[in-house]
């Protein structure tokens, strides 16, 4: 008869994920199983999430605040095929090469100090590199682009927003809509030389 596979309850996941909380001190916890550390409007998380098939999986993302309680994500990935799930089993021997392959693989470096500068050059590359073409990317890309001081390039991404919501054949999501609705704020904002001020109000809402 064979064996039926169960998946992880939270309380088994959240005992693996104490290694890893203890090999990032300095990162705060959500969610019981969520590593996360904040710099000015970005937030990086690092996610293990309970599989179907009994294992465990961690994943990497940049998240930041648009408007009240909408996020756009960047960055997201998983490790290599060799490290990307980890059955219990294997955790107590395979854990100190996940956290190796973690520091190796997730962008921005997660050992390195989170700069809002750097994680807006990955995500520009992202985006050329694998030809990215939607709404949430770009809404991020306008805010980072903001937040440095270089509202030209804002400005590219706020266009491409409205580029990419036109030539679509199909009626667009509440989410895109929601993203539109904030790049066209800050295209405003920006026009008036007041996107500062309007990028600050956004993170107050985050505290």
């Amino acid at each position: 008869m064979p064996v039926k596979i169960k998946p992880l309850t939270k309380q088994q996941l959240f005992e693996y994920f104490k290694v890893y909380r203890d090999a990032f001190p300095d990162w705060a916890v959500e969610n019981d199983v969520v590593l996360v550390r904040r710099r000015g409007p970005i937030e990086q998380c690092i996610a293990f999430e309970a599989l179907r098939d009994g294992a465990y999986r961690p994943s990497s993302s940049v998240a930041l605040l648009v408007t009240r309680g909408v996020h756009v994500h960047i960055l997201s990935s998983f490790l290599d095929i060799k490290h990307r799930e980890i059955l219990p089993r294997e955790h107590l021997v395979k854990w100190p090469r996940i956290v190796k392959a973690m520091e190796e693989q997730f962008q921005p470096p997660i050992r390195r100090p989170l700069d809002v500068a750097e994680v807006l050059r990955l995500g520009e590359q992202e985006v050329a590199r694998d030809r990215i073409e939607n709404v949430n990317y770009f809404s991020g890309l306008a805010a980072l682009n903001a937040y440095v001081g270089d509202a030209e390039r804002a400005l590219f991404w706020c266009n491409r927003v409205e580029e990419q919501l036109k030539k679509r054949d199909i009626q667009p999501t509440d989410w895109e809509l929601r993203r539109a609705q904030f790049t066209r704020q800050l295209h405003e904002a920006i026009d008036r030389r007041q996107e500062r001020t309007f990028l600050e109000e956004i993170s107050r809402q985050q505290g």
